[in-house]
């Protein structure tokens, strides 16, 4: 006998007003496959209340405030676990390390905590005093944030293992993993709506906000953005996701290399932001670091390639690799490419990367695309990156490197054509399925980054 009240599938309309009234509390758009969701989160959340399905969907549809926010903590989809892109976590904890007195940072869209405590217990690995550390998880789900300050978890939420935080803090059992009273007292949690409210704090030393930005319109993220900046101290650190890297630019923030990996960091000096800031993407600025010297060949693994600027002049130049050919495999020509062209070396990288082409290689086209393309050679890019999909018609990282490439050439319908293309080359893979490319991106990842940028008008999809 079917639940009175209850609706067995919502009709177009219904789906449209249960979405208005998210983004009206939120300012979330959702994605296809998340949309399919909202029957499955409006059933639970009626449940939850005790009322039938028809009687909740019709105070949510009133904009009842008690309904919308009982909603907001089933349909918001917050997919965490701890120690997640470890490489942010470990460039922060050596910059807590060089800091005196006390340390904030706000985790923005927070989900249920597992981010916030991973922050706590780096900090902590890096030798900060206990009474220094102040870490602050926010989200718009009331829901999330109760599961966050129990601090108990599935083992499904150590998916990703770095063991000497994972041995040190977490209490790991056989059906739970737990978050220590040391650790969960380094870290609140609050209320708040990235759309609609302003900062909870100000001057924190280093913000996270991953896997966030791509679930908001393309009229709301530069406001979130610039508030996020202005939450951070001069030198914060701004850590979000690889595929959003292209919804900060044009706020003045410098980009440094971390392991191979992005990180981005508000001036020192006020004078280096801009004293107008637009919703236009606009390059970032690079720097270089000693600790850092690697820079990072412009890859699919930051969302969409964009052209980027020439590397400023090296004093110095850094010595030329060996090659040796007749030992190297194609996997070790590529690293040494890779290599050469974080150090500026594109004639090297070239060579190396010709060499592994003749092999039959996709990805060494793709190298050749990026260090075209780093020359300012958009043309020559696009050549290369043609020759990959000849060899391999469906490797989605190539098609979604033509958005960028087309877009720089003004041709706004090659752009979109290759966007959907690389779409259809992601259809029916699993969102956490790594691509085949030149660095580790996963399917969801990327498709994430191809349709925001299809509708932000970024990357050349216009």
């Amino acid at each position: 006998m079917k639940e009175q009240g209850r609706v067995e599938r919502l009709d177009e309309a219904t789906l449209s007003g249960l979405e208005s009234v998210l983004r009206s509390a939120c300012g979330m758009v959702l994605a296809p496959s998340v949309r399919r969701s909202l029957s499955t989160a409006l059933t639970r959340a009626a449940e939850s209340q005790g009322l039938p399905t028809t009687d909740f969907l019709q105070r949510l549809l009133a904009r009842d405030t008690s309904a919308v926010e009982v909603f907001l903590g089933y349909a918001v989809i917050g997919e965490t676990y701890f120690f997640r892109h470890p490489e942010q976590l470990r460039e922060l904890a050596r910059a807590a390390s060089l800091h005196a007195g006390p340390f904030l940072v706000w985790s923005a869209g927070c989900a249920s905590g597992e981010e916030p405590y991973s922050i706590a217990m780096a900090l902590l690995t890096a030798g900060l005093l206990p009474e220094h550390i102040r870490v602050v998880g926010t989200d718009v789900s009331g829901r999330a944030l109760d599961k966050a300050r129990q601090g108990v978890y599935s083992p499904w939420s150590v998916r990703r293992t770095e063991l000497t935080l994972e041995k040190r803090f977490l209490l790991i059992r056989p059906d739970s993993v737990a978050v220590p009273a040391e650790v969960r007292a380094r870290v609140e949690f609050r209320r708040h709506n990235l759309v609609t409210d302003p900062p909870p704090l100000s001057m924190a030393q280093a913000i996270f906000c991953r896997n966030v930005l791509i679930y908001f319109p393309p009229e709301v993220i530069p406001g979130v953005v610039e508030r996020l900046v202005d939450a951070l101290a001069p030198g914060g650190w701004l850590f979000v996701a690889p595929a959003e890297l292209p919804f900060v630019r044009g706020l003045g923030l410098e980009e440094e290399t971390v392991d191979g990996h992005p990180v981005l960091r508000k001036p020192l000096l006020a004078a280096s932001v801009p004293p107008a800031r637009s919703s236009r993407p606009g390059p970032i600025r690079f720097v270089s670091r000693p600790q850092s010297p690697m820079r990072r060949v412009p890859s699919p693994a930051r969302g969409i390639p964009a052209v980027r600027e020439a590397p400023p002049p090296v004093h110095a130049p850094p010595p030329a690799l060996p090659v040796e050919t007749n030992t190297l495999s194609v996997r070790d020509m590529l690293e040494r490419a890779r290599a050469a062209a974080s150090l500026g070396q594109f004639d090297q990288a070239e060579a190396l990367a010709r060499l592994a082409a003749r092999e039959l290689s996709p990805e060494a086209y793709l190298l050749l695309a990026m260090v075209a393309e780093w020359r300012g050679d958009v043309a020559g890019a696009v050549g290369s990156v043609r020759k990959a999909l000849y060899l391999e018609p469906q490797l989605a990282v190539g098609h979604a490197m033509l958005v960028a490439l087309y877009g720089h050439l003004g041709q706004p319908e090659e752009a979109e054509r290759a966007r959907r293309n690389a779409l259809r080359a992601l259809e029916g893979l699993d969102d956490e399925l790594i691509l085949r490319g030149l660095e580790a991106m996963t399917v969801g990842g990327l498709r994430r980054a191809l349709e925001p940028a299809a509708k932000m008008g970024r990357s050349g999809a216009r």
